[in-house]
């Protein structure tokens, strides 16, 4: 049994008459009678009573009629549905992001979705790379945006692309250290020193360009995930941030922080990419939310 086949049953219950069923259908009148009788050779029962004026259903052609309604309404709804997934209207996206990635893309993301996909069922994860890789294998996130260099080695984790993103210490407009011609890193500990959860290799590179004195655990006095919450912070205090510079973009555009350099000069560079699972499938969703991160998440 297939989908034309009950087409043309239901078109000839309609019509009564094989050959206005058949020019209805576009078919010759023995092909149509060749369908209903293979239809009813499968069923092993019969379906239409035939005689020369009037084609009318038996009890099981009525049956099987009012079943072939529904079905070919599913079916036509199942291939809608299929289009608007791949159009992402439908279906659901789970994405994780770490600290930058959300700091650099939530609000422009979140708006992109809503104005675009309105009817995507759309859920946001966010927190450490451990805790959004685990969240990523257990499947209750599709995608991930983190810092690559956190990442852990692993063949069941596919990972790309990666973007490069420049970054060092900000403090508000007008902090004391901007007043000074060179910035060491006694300069620096006299205030406050605020950063996201900062990694191994990261914490190796700060010490062997700026000294012992600039391994996180004594350089950061205020660690924390939110990003916007640390910048907030750094306008209303005397407290610098350390990390990516994309994350304050409109604040260092509207002139309300600024990049200071600390001698010997030292320039953080952050590499993030998008994690899957490997050897997964990726939706129509998940493809839509890469060719965002794509266009949106860089310098």
């Amino acid at each position: 049994m297939n989908l034309n086949q009950l087409r043309h049953l239901i078109a000839l219950a309609e019509h009564h008459s094989f050959s206005k069923a058949a020019d209805v259908l576009c078919l010759t009148q023995p092909a149509l009678s060749r369908s209903i009788q293979t239809l009813e050779q499968e069923l092993d029962v019969k379906l239409i009573d035939r005689d020369s004026k009037r084609n009318t259903l038996t009890a099981y052609g009525a049956l099987v009629a009012e079943r072939a309604e529904r079905i070919l309404l599913e079916a036509r709804e199942l291939k809608r549905g299929v289009e608007l997934l791949k159009e992402g209207q439908l279906g659901e996206l789970n994405v994780g992001f770490g600290p930058t990635p959300a700091a650099v893309l939530m609000q422009p993301f979140l708006t992109h979705m809503a104005s675009r996909y309105p009817r995507m069922q759309l859920r946001i994860a966010r927190g450490s790379v451990e805790l959004l890789v685990q969240s990523l294998r257990n499947e209750s996130v599709d995608v991930i945006a983190v810092d690559r260099r956190a990442l852990p080695t692993a063949d069941d984790l596919a990972i790309g692309p990666v973007t490069t993103l420049r970054g060092g210490f900000l403090c508000r407009s007008g902090h004391p250290l901007t007043q000074l011609a060179q910035i060491d890193l006694a300069a620096l500990r006299q205030f406050p020193v605020a950063s996201t959860p900062l990694s191994d290799e990261l914490a190796r590179l700060l010490v062997e360009q700026l000294g012992p004195d600039a391994h996180p655990a004594r350089l950061v006095t205020v660690n924390s995930e939110d990003i916007t919450s640390l910048l907030d912070l750094v306008e209303s205090t005397d407290t610098v941030f350390f990390g990516i510079f994309a994350c304050a973009r409109a604040r260092i555009a509207a002139g309300r922080v600024c990049e200071i350099h600390v001698e010997p000069h030292f320039e953080r560079v952050g590499e993030y990419a998008l994690v899957s699972l490997a050897r997964r499938s990726t939706s129509p969703a998940a493809e839509a939310f890469r060719g965002f991160f794509a266009e949106n998440f860089g310098e």
